[in-house]
């Protein structure tokens, strides 16, 4: 056969060890040919990008910028970490259950205790053991309370030897010890009436700077009418330190008989009888969010509001066993029209399913952290704490109240922490606070 019309130039002997002058190349054994596959990719940037990105656990990230310099600096880049979260939003490790004696003559909250979610990937079994190991014997039984729980983080106020202690607390990271909040200003109202304020943590930049706010309302009596003048006091928790950073004040009407300031983004969101009201702490003004069509009052057992991704709010309305899901996006032209409807979930048979379907009618326990672009939602039926995930429309009974002389409060969602504690390379300026590699 002529050259010319063998396919390829290929020698159909093999045994042939030279061919028309050439030498004949055999090819790679199959070991050989994976070794040189898997480098290829690899050494390849994107591809290595869409591998680790699926990892799906922020626990691996560590694991794999201790491979090599380079997989360092993909997995630690922030542009990567944003996509990673947005793929695998930090898990639900458990919650702080707010519990409240029976007692008729002086009902108390009692100290929270951790419930973990179960069950978790093997891999967030240290995670769940610090959290439920984490120790809060240093508050009195009677009165402990969490202020707030944003994240990983809480904010935990109680009594120690008749003395008022406040402490932000990092229980899957107990080496940073407990923080005391900042002291803050005395208050002045013309014409106040009372006073109560409130604390708001905020995680900013890489989660690992720490907003504290002060939200102080006072009550002004004008005639048979009153007002709410409101403060906020911003904090920067920076090495250790808070560091005043600014102010904001304004007048609204009256809140809802027990306040809870929501933040979300730079501004503050108060429940009011007809609307929802939105304090700009960047420019120290106030706008007033109608509620959506067809909701005239907002009545504390049957709505909530949830911080959003993006700085808007969510607005969750239970209506009978119908629950439906709002959202705002941020400012006050048009009214109504900023209001999208995402979501209607039915939950009769889902409560059918649990056997509490002729139960009495379940309420929401307010709770301010629902995960990244609200992953669920709490009930509560009875004495018993319900678990929503929204996303997989799995309702599961989480937590019941055993105790004779005990009533369940609230509940506080606690995350898995975002993002990872990174250690940094040798002789590299930034974070010199973490471990070196």
């Amino acid at each position: 056969m002529d050259p010319v019309e063998i396919p390829g130039g290929v020698d159909p002997n093999p045994n042939t060890p030279c061919v028309y002058g050439k030498m004949q190349t055999h090819s790679q054994s199959p070991p050989l040919q994976a070794a040189d596959s898997v480098s290829r990719v690899l050494d390849d940037d994107d591809l290595l990008i869409e591998i680790i990105v699926r990892l799906g656990l922020p626990t691996t990230l560590i694991r794999a910028i201790l491979v090599c310099k380079r997989w360092f600096f993909i997995v630690s880049d922030k542009a990567f970490l944003r996509r990673f979260r947005s793929l695998h939003p930090p898990r639900l490790l458990g919650f702080y259950v707010s519990t409240r004696s029976t007692d008729e003559l002086s009902p108390v909250l009692l100290r929270p205790r951790f419930v973990p979610m179960l069950p978790q990937p093997l891999e967030l079994a240290t995670a769940v053991r610090l959290a439920e190991n984490y120790s809060l014997e240093a508050y009195d039984e009677e009165l402990a309370c969490v202020c707030e729980c944003q994240n990983d983080t809480i904010l935990l106020h109680g009594f120690q030897d008749k003395s008022i202690l406040f402490g932000v607390h990092w229980p899957l990271c107990p080496e940073r010890g407990v923080v005391a909040p900042p002291i803050t200003p005395y208050e002045e109202f013309d014409g106040t009436a009372a006073t109560c304020a409130h604390f708001l943590l905020k995680e900013e930049g890489d989660g690992k700077n720490l907003t504290f706010i002060w939200f102080s309302l006072g009550y002004l009596i004008g005639g048979k009418d009153y007002s709410i003048k409101y403060k906020a006091h911003i904090y920067m928790l920076q090495d250790g330190l808070w560091y005043w950073r600014s102010s904001a004040a304004a007048v609204l009407p009256s809140p809802r008989p027990d306040p809870h300031p929501l933040l979300s983004g730079n501004k503050i969101y108060m429940e009011h009888s007809t609307s929802i009201a939105a304090l700009n702490l960047t420019t120290s003004n106030f706008s007033t969010i109608p509620l959506p069509e067809g909701m005239e009052r907002y009545v504390c057992e049957d709505m909530m509001l949830s911080r959003a991704n993006d700085s808007g709010v969510y607005l969750v309305h239970l209506e009978k066993l119908q629950l439906r899901i709002w959202l705002h996006t941020g400012g006050n032209s048009g009214g109504m029209r900023n209001w999208l409807l995402l979501d209607t979930i039915c939950l009769r048979e889902m409560l059918d399913a649990l056997g509490m379907a002729d139960n009495e009618q379940p309420t929401l326990l307010d709770t301010f952290q629902t995960g990244d672009n609200l992953q669920f939602v709490f009930f509560k039926i009875g004495q018993s704490a319900l678990h929503l995930d929204i996303k997989r429309r799995e309702l599961r009974k989480v937590y019941e109240v055993t105790e004779d002389d005990r009533t369940l409060e609230r509940i506080y969602p606690f995350m898995m922490t975002w993002p990872p504690t990174f250690p940094v390379l040798k002789n590299d300026p930034a974070s010199p606070n973490r471990a070196v590699l």
